[in-house]
């Protein structure tokens, strides 16, 4: 037997196996929890069943990594490039914009940004030269 494969099926029983921790164990159980969730159970009817099986969290606990678990899995989605539930940013590069522009978005962050910003208006040539008039010399 060739060393891919002895470490193949090593790695396949290891899969096979029960997650060592809690947190693992609940993550392992998130398709059929969102499932439960989806029918209309709440979280604590879930735990207060899974508790009375033998799982020993405590609720806060066991409320806190669905939670984790349940984000986590929508990022990921995200990522894959599938829609996640979540509010999506501006896109419009994604969808073959001709007049796209690449930096809309550090343009939008810092309209938004607090404090003050100065833009000189000014050319070089008025600065150094001093080609600009005051508002007195207009009015002689």
């Amino acid at each position: 037997m060739s060393m891919a494969n002895r470490y193949r099926q090593t790695l396949e029983k290891l899969a096979a196996e029960p997650p060592a921790t809690k947190s693992a164990l609940i993550r392992s159980l998130l398709p059929e929890i969102e499932a439960a969730l989806a029918s209309g159970k709440t979280c604590k009817q879930l735990w207060e069943r899974l508790v009375r099986e033998g799982l020993d969290v405590s609720y806060p606990t066991f409320h806190t990594i669905v939670r984790r678990a349940r984000e986590k899995s929508i990022q990921t989605a995200a990522q894959g490039g599938r829609k996640s539930g979540l509010p999506n940013a501006e896109c419009s590069w994604d969808q073959g914009e001709i007049g796209h522009d690449p930096l809309a978005n550090l343009r939008r962050a810092e309209e938004s940004r607090a404090g003050f910003r100065f833009r000189g208006t000014e050319s070089l040539k008025e600065l150094v030269h001093g080609g600009r008039k005051t508002h007195e010399q207009n009015q002689r």
